[in-house]
């Protein structure tokens, strides 16, 4: 997704549109080898949906990396000529956007300023997964100690409390191998807190107002991703965020278990670490904003005196928040919820529930690309909607798309409705954790960041109220569209 993103986030409407009208949409099955190592390929691919994985013949039988939807695939061959580094098959079912080099190369030979805005969203993309594959590598390598100097001076600070950490860590396993596997809960208790204070800590000193430099928080980042990952592969969900199986972290069932909030992991101390994950305060947002959105769906019904209020969620995951308003109501006619997501699975798993449920009657689920919804390409026939709402997606997005997004959810609305859009504040304590730790890099966003957007869009008002969940973390940026 960001990806697909970088590059649109580069291009101009019209450059856009010729993508997408010259583009040849492409079903294939799940084990469909899309770009063979070795080959030459002939298209650069956009992975619309599904998951794809990527292998190389010197690492056998083992994925290197999965990317989900919003992928670029190919681009290196198409930029140097030579064959695919790497084999790229699809995982499952997916849709994919095909460009063929020949077309491609006669459109950047015939509008050079295309060209421009072209390579430089490919340079972009490149240089992101560079650093990606650097962090990695570092992972996988036996680490010189820290230079002297800014990067030595911060390690220690950083280090000390990290070693205290470590140490609980090794006490409580000890305490648990006499005590039945058991961890005390008071010293579990203070594990927690202490964990949690790290998060805190390690924003402050590495996070986005350290004033330290990007390359020295980089080096710093990594060397602390080396010294907790062995921790997190023991937790469910710490592993999830890092491994992103479905190709983003904050998938559909990664959110669902941050809901349900029932601490699992490997051994004696997976357990304690996952409980760890699931109480830092990132985690404790998305379960508030659980409640907060559900009042909001209460506050539209209540708007709609008397019909069928129209409700849509757009990037639905779970859709915890409907299912919760359902079970509130004596009358499931009273809303109908309209539920996006470009994730089969996650549609999948909503449709279930609803069944089982009884309440599919009252949803319709919508695979929508989000690509092609921000750009307008995608159209979808909705009924007037008294609410529209987001909790989990523009902190990927750009703010070009945002306001695209927002110009779209405005001919949704009927007049007098509301969207709701959430976003990670950046006043968040865990985000140089998620940045440096967890590789789960999120934009976040001020409130005079939301109303700038709103405000360049076709809201064309700052927002008419930006509401908090109980940490204060998630923020929820609402507008009414004018009668």
């Amino acid at each position: 997704m960001q990806e697909t993103l970088k590059l649109f986030s580069e291009l101009t409407e019209d450059d856009i549109s010729w993508i997408q009208e010259q583009g040849r949409e492409q079903q294939v099955i799940a084990n469909t080898v899309l770009i063979r190592e070795g080959e030459r390929p002939d298209e650069i691919l956009i992975l619309l949906e599904g998951l794809v994985g990527i292998e190389i013949d010197t690492v056998s039988d083992q994925r290197i990396v999965y990317r989900g939807p919003g992928a670029l695939l190919g681009e290196l061959s198409f930029l140097d000529g030579r064959p695919a580094s790497a084999t790229v098959l699809a995982v499952e079912n997916s849709l994919l956007l095909a460009l063929t080099h020949a077309m491609l190369k006669a459109k950047l030979s015939e509008d050079t300023a295309f060209a421009v805005r072209f390579y430089q969203a490919c340079a972009l993309i490149i240089s992101q997964r560079l650093r990606e594959r650097i962090g990695d590598i570092g992972l996988q390598t036996t680490h010189k100690p820290l230079q002297e100097g800014v990067l030595a001076s911060v390690w220690a600070r950083v280090c000390e409390p990290v070693e205290t950490i470590k140490e609980m860590l090794r006490k409580a396993d000890r305490d648990a191998i006499r005590n039945n596997d058991e961890i005390p809960e008071s010293l579990a208790t203070e594990i927690m807190e202490g964990f949690r204070n790290l998060m805190a800590f390690l924003n402050t000193e590495i996070g986005d107002l350290s004033g330290l430099s990007e390359s020295v928080r980089d080096k710093i980042g990594a060397q602390l991703q080396r010294e907790i990952l062995p921790y997190i592969l023991l937790t469910r969900i710490g592993e999830r965020y890092y491994a992103k199986p479905r190709g983003y972290a904050g998938d559909f069932l990664t959110i669902e278990w941050v809901y349900e909030n029932k601490p699992q992991g490997v051994g004696r101390l997976g357990p304690l670490l996952d409980r760890c994950f699931l109480n830092l305060m990132a985690a404790q947002a998305v379960r508030n904003r659980r409640g907060l959105l559900a009042k909001h769906i209460q506050d539209a019904r209540g708007r709609a005196q008397g019909r069928t209020a129209q409700i849509t969620s757009m990037a639905c995951g779970p859709a915890a928040e409907i299912f919760d308003v359902f079970a509130m109501l004596d009358d499931p006619t009273q809303i109908r919820a309209t539920l996006i997501d470009i994730d089969l699975q996650a549609l999948a798993f909503v449709s279930d529930r609803g069944d089982r449920l009884k309440l599919r009657r009252q949803l319709e689920l919508i695979q929508g690309n989000l690509v092609y919804l921000a750009t307008g390409r995608q159209k979808l026939k909705l009924s007037d909607q008294d609410l529209v709402y987001s909790i989990g997606l523009i902190d990927y997005f750009s703010d070009k798309f945002v306001i695209a997004l927002l110009n779209y959810v405005h001919t949704l609305l009927r007049p007098g409705g509301k969207v709701v859009l959430g976003n990670f504040h950046s006043r968040n304590p865990d985000k140089a954790m998620m940045d440096y730790i967890l590789d789960w890099k999120l934009i976040h966003r001020t409130e005079d960041d939301m109303n700038r957007l709103y405000a360049c869009s076709s809201f064309a008002q700052p927002c008419t109220q930006i509401l908090f969940e109980q940490t204060g973390v998630n923020m929820f940026a609402e507008c009414i569209k004018q009668e």
